[in-house]
């Protein structure tokens, strides 16, 4: 008897609009969980909550500062592109804006919003996910 072989998962990021759907639907599920506790724990918290909203605090604020960081990184790269497009178009005789097309600017932009969403998408749906499972 040979073991069945193991489902692949899919290789590659999800784009940007995948990642906002996802994004969408795990949020909400999220904040619910995290109300319906806040409302149920009562004045004096257990262990279990005092640790959640701890862990809901700190994961927020690391989430926002690595979304920032990246996109920054993110920036930092695009900067570096246009500069060696303009170096090369000025050692081949071409104008310095010739370097990035205008219609490369919305991949750009995208390329910030999406450096940007992934660390917030990541905690939202690793939350989602894992709030689903225990007890409420």
């Amino acid at each position: 008897m040979t073991a069945r072989p193991r489902p692949r998962k899919p290789s590659g990021r999800a784009s940007l609009p995948a990642k906002w759907l996802e994004l969408q639907v795990a949020a909400p599920q999220v904040i619910a969980h995290r109300l319906g506790r806040m409302a149920t724990a009562g004045p004096v918290l257990s262990v279990r909550d005092q640790r959640e909203f701890t862990h809901m605090l700190t994961e927020k604020q690391a989430a926002f500062w690595m979304s920032w960081w990246a996109m920054g990184t993110e920036l930092c790269r695009i900067q570096s592109e246009l500069t060696q497009a303009s170096l090369q178009g000025v050692l081949t005789g071409q104008p310095a804006w010739i370097g990035m097309s205008w219609w490369q600017w919305p991949t750009a932009f995208q390329r910030v919003l999406e450096s940007g969403l992934t660390p917030v998408h990541r905690r939202a749906v690793a939350n989602a996910r894992r709030l689903n499972r225990t007890r409420r």
